[in-house]
Order: structure tokens, then C-alpha cells, then sequence
């Protein structure tokens, strides 16, 4: 089964065939209200009435939050987009607004990474959102490592090169 038709198949569960398909999940009618709960006249408990989106069929078909990736994958991007965005934005205010030249004094950009690295450790800290700052700190301390790798790569080859 494809991803687009919104089937999951379980790996391994008592009601998966053996061959690896799973039968598409039937949909459910909403409860209609029978005298015992309610009168059919009360707005709140008519469940079409709650403009909330409460199923899942409103979102997307491909992707689900539940799914076992999109917390890593979601928190190291997140961390990638932050150090980049922190040191963007500092250096460009800093030019701008004052006409500080960063590239005089590179090291005040190490506010800015240790900016994110305090929200990131305020992440850490509370219970709800513990696993994605865990992959957050990940995506922070692992992207000035590759820039840093590849530029000593780059200019290994290039001094290698011209001899």
C-alpha cells in the first residue's frame, strides 16, 4: 500500500496478514444522541457543531506526528535552521543597525550560538518537549562541525593543489 491512501500496516500485529497488506480502517459515523444522553437540541453535545478539527483525516495522509521519525527529524532541522537563523540575523543586525563588521570580530557570533543553545537547554529542561530539544542540541552542535570539517577539507585540498 502506498503512503498516499492513509493505510498504515503494522509490522508484526495479531490482525496483519503474514504477506505484509493491512485492510483500509473503516471509518465511524458520529454518536448520534439517543434520549438516555441528552437532548438532541443541546449545541454541545452535538459533536458536528464543534468547529475544532478533531479527526485525522484533516491532516495530511503522508505524515503523521505519531509516526517514530518526525520528532528527530523535525528537532534536528529545527536545530539546524536555529544556529542559522541566530547567526544570520546577529550578524545582520549587527551590521546594519550599528555597522559593526563582523568579519573584523567573528567571535561576538558566539552570542548567538550561545543563545540557542539556552533556549535549547530551557527545552531540555521541561518534560513535554525533552525529546525534541534532545535532537535540537544535536542539530546545533553538529552543524558548526560540518561547516568547520569542510572548510578545513576545502582548504586542504586547495593548498594541496596549488602546491
Amino acid at each position: 500500500m502506498s503512503t498516499d491512501e492513509g493505510v498504515r500496516v503494522d509490522q508484526g500485529g495479531p490482525e496483519t496478514p503474514s504477506d505484509g497488506t493491512a485492510t483500509p480502517p473503516t471509518t465511524t459515523t458520529p454518536h448520534e444522541p439517543t434520549p438516555v444522553d441528552g437532548p438532541a437540541d443541546d449545541p454541545a453535545a452535538d459533536p458536528a457543531a464543534d468547529p475544532a478539527p478533531s479527526s485525522e483525516d484533516d491532516g495530511p495522509r503522508f505524515w503523521h506526528r505519531e509516526h517514530p521519525v518526525f520528532t528527530p527529524l523535525a528537532g534536528f532541522f529545527a536545530g539546524v535552521a536555529a544556529i542559522l537563523v541566530a547567526l544570520l540575523a546577529l550578524g545582520w543586525l549587527l551590521d546594519t543597525v550599528i555597522g559593526y563588521d563582523v568579519s573584523d570580530q567573528p567571535w561576538i557570533l558566539l552570542v548567538a550560538v550561545g543563545l540557542v543553545l539556552v533556549v535549547d537547554l530551557v527545552l531540555i529542561a521541561l518534560p513535554g518537549t525533552r525529546r525534541f530539544a534532545r535532537y535540537m542540541l544535536f542539530g546545533v552542535l553538529l552543524t558548526p562541525l560540518v561547516v568547520a570539517l569542510t572548510a578545513v577539507a576545502t582548504t586542504y585540498l586547495l593548498l594541496r593543489s596549488d602546491g
